[in-house]
Parts: structure tokens; C-alpha cells; sequence
């Protein structure tokens, strides 16, 4: 089995700043934790952390991330957006688009279900999850942190997932190098980002819309006190979901849980 390394990760990193300073781990709670504890360490924008196995990974919602050693990618970066620049779900929504646009430089065609689920063929293969930093951080941070199947078999998934995740091997029938692609998505990462950084969130959400599989589809949308059901009709200026209710009233979901529903009819 074959782990990330720092020399090899190193070799043929285009990025300016992502990558740069890199810690491959053979386990770790969750790299968003070790990231916790770096930001505490006066660590720089732009600092990788990798882990080929997690033994608490997280995702949205308190669920579980699944990652199989040598197989896919599990990392987190450390970003410190500018005071009043850029907020949790543009870093998602752009990190979403990067994403996508590695997956497409290896022949794939996903799609991205808001707010952080990247699609092939319908099944989950990437997973994307942005917390805050710690309030008593000075510099203000983001931390980041991406999962993604890459040569996982079906054998790899636990069985409350083998029906709904996938691995691009599953999808593509062929074996991915993951230094490689690894690279490419931390590129792609750096370009969307920029476009926060330079105020032009409106391309972060002209490239989503061009591969989003939420809008305009039947959803179910669970909060900490409430569900409801209605049709997710947008996203409005600052990338938060926009459901037209049963009763006709566009409401502004920033967060929870959202369901795309295979059937069409509204249900109350």
C-alpha cells in the first residue's frame, strides 16, 4: 500500500500557496482537528493536512466519513480569509466547483447537490465539510476539509453506504493516481478561492450552477426545529439555497439537512 508522502506530493505541485506546507499522517481523529491544532500554532494560509485513516472523520450533520487507507483522499486546508470577505458557504460552494472541475480533468461528468456533495451517476463520491476556526484566533480562519473515493471497490463502503457512495474506479473503471489528483483538485482549489478573495463570488456560483443537480427538483428540508417540504428554486447572492414552500413562500435555507425527492409532487 502505497501512502502520500511529502516528496511525492511535492513533486509537480503547480499551486502558489496551497500545498506548500504539507503533513501526511497515517491516522488522525479527523484532519479538520489536527487543523484546529495547527491554527493554534500560528499555522500559514494554505497549510494541507492529509490522513490516509480517521478514526473519528465527520461530515455534515454529525455523520461519519468513511476512508479507506491508500484508496482516497481525506484533507483538510487551513484558510484565513480577509474580515468581511468571504463566508462558510462560498468556501464551500467554490470548493465544490474545484471539485468538480478535478474530476472532469479525469474523462468524469459529476454534479453537485448543495451544499457539499459532488454526484456520479447519482451517488456520492465527494464530500465537503467548513468550520469556522477557533473565535479566539486573531487572524481569522476557515478550516476546510475534503473527502474523496477514488480506487475504493464496493467491498471498501460499510453497509448503511453501498447503496448510495461511489468511487471514481466504480464509475470510471480505471485506477487513479492519487498524488495526481490530489494536485490538480488543490490547483483547482486555489483558482476558486481567488475568485472570493478578488469579490467575484458570481463566477464561483456561475460555474456551480453549470453542473448543480438541486434546483428546480422536489426537496425535503430538515432543520434543528422543523421540516419542510418545497421546490429549491436558487441560490440567492451569498450561495444560500432558495425553497418555494407548499404554500408559495420562497424561504432562504443557509443550513440543515436537504433531501432531493424523486417524486414531483409537492407533499405537505
Amino acid at each position: 500500500m502505497k501512502y502520500l508522502s511529502f516528496d511525492s506530493f511535492q513533486k509537480g505541485l503547480k499551486t502558489k500557496t496551497f500545498g506548500r506546507s504539507f503533513l501526511a499522517l497515517s491516522r488522525a481523529t479527523s484532519t479538520n482537528d489536527v487543523a484546529f491544532n495547527l491554527i493554534h500554532q500560528g499555522a500559514l494560509e494554505g497549510t494541507v493536512i492529509a490522513a490516509e485513516e480517521q478514526t473519528k472523520g465527520r461530515g455534515r450533520q454529525g455523520r461519519r466519513w468513511t476512508q479507506t487507507p491508500g484508496k482516497g483522499l481525506a484533507f483538510s486546508v487551513i484558510l484565513r480569509p480577509r474580515m468581511g470577505m468571504i463566508e462558510a458557504a462560498g468556501v464551500t460552494l467554490a470548493a465544490g466547483v474545484a471539485a468538480a472541475k478535478t474530476l472532469e480533468d479525469f474523462g468524469l461528468k459529476p454534479r453537485i447537490k448543495w451544499p457539499n456533495d459532488l454526484l456520479l451517476n447519482g451517488k456520492k463520491v465527494c464530500g465537503i465539510l467548513t468550520e469556522m476556526g477557533p473565535k479566539k484566533d486573531k487572524m481569522g480562519s476557515v478550516v476546510l476539509g475534503i473527502g474523496v473515493n477514488l480506487n475504493q471497490t464496493k467491498r471498501d463502503f460499510p453497509g448503511e453506504i453501498k447503496s448510495t457512495a461511489t468511487s471514481v474506479y466504480l464509475s470510471s473503471g480505471k485506477k487513479i493516481n492519487r498524488v495526481r489528483f490530489f494536485q490538480r483538485l488543490l490547483l483547482h482549489l486555489e483558482e476558486s478561492y481567488g475568485w472570493l478573495a478578488e469579490d467575484r463570488f458570481s463566477k464561483v456560483l456561475a460555474e456551480w450552477r453549470k453542473r448543480e443537480d438541486s434546483l428546480n427538483r422536489q426537496v425535503k428540508v430538515t432543520q434543528s426545529r422543523r421540516v419542510f417540504y418545497g421546490q429549491a428554486v436558487g441560490l440567492d447572492e451569498r450561495g444560500a439555497l432558495l425553497v418555494r414552500n407548499d404554500s408559495g413562500i420562497v424561504e432562504t435555507v443557509h443550513s440543515g439537512d436537504v433531501v432531493m425527492l424523486k417524486s414531483k409532487i409537492m407533499r405537505r
